[in-house]
């Protein structure tokens, strides 16, 4: 039976999703080894998100309360905040919605309490998509794709793809190297070389030095 959370997004991959596993793959040599959406923090300096921690090999707080979890982060996500601000808030969020990712390490899986948590964030995103104004829109558009890609990687449903509404918020902002960034995390697994190679060429064609984007691609790729 698909999950009402699957029948929310349309797939675009079929056989790469047959194929999704809960551990790490091979990635692109560029890439950092596990799942990119999930294993690996971005660096967003100082700039406020959900709770993290140094502790915890996911970057999360185990003590915070996710009955707040759908609140918190649609109000960390303004129209102002950073994209890569953006991409960390929505990694934690898919964490914390699936109790530090519970499925990785049980045998039952991901539980429903788990799948409501994740769907009523990615309804409370598509809402705010939907009645975007123009100026949101691009924003609003790839908050939701990039949050679908995020769950993607966590496991808790094999159909999910959210690589298409990538496309199109970039589509609709325009050049912004860290949508291309996101672009080229999100075509790395499952590896899709020439549309990985092309963003992150152009991310790192855009990153100024001392940037935040600069230092996450320092970080999650190597210079190839």
């Amino acid at each position: 039976m698909i999950s009402k959370l699957a029948l929310l997004v349309q797939p675009r991959f079929a056989a790469a999703a047959a194929a999704l596993v809960l551990t790490a793959l091979a990635l692109p040599t560029t890439a950092r080894a596990g799942t990119p959406l999930i294993c690996h923090p971005y660096n967003i300096g100082a700039a406020k998100s959900l709770p993290g921690s140094d502790g915890d090999w996911k970057g999360v707080n185990p003590n915070y309360d996710r009955r707040n979890l759908v609140r918190d982060t649609l109000a960390l996500l303004t129209s102002d905040t950073p994209v890569i601000v953006r991409m960390e808030t929505m990694r934690r969020a898919a964490i914390y919605a699936t109790a530090g990712m519970r499925g990785w390490d049980s045998k039952s899986g991901f539980n429903a309490e788990d799948r409501a948590n994740t769907q009523a964030i990615l309804e409370a995103l598509q809402a705010r998509m939907k009645n975007a104004t123009p100026a949101d829109r691009a924003i609003a558009t790839f908050d939701v794709g990039f949050f679908i890609e995020t769950l993607r990687h966590t496991g808790i449903e094999k159909s999910l793809n959210g690589f298409d509404l990538l496309l199109k918020a970039r589509e609709l902002r325009g050049p912004d190297a860290e949508m291309e960034f996101a672009l080229a995390l999100a075509s790395s697994w499952p590896y899709r070389r020439d549309e990985h190679e092309q963003h992150l060429a152009r991310a790192r064609q855009g990153a100024k030095p001392g940037t935040l984007l600069a230092a996450n691609l320092a970080t999650h790729f190597s210079e190839s």
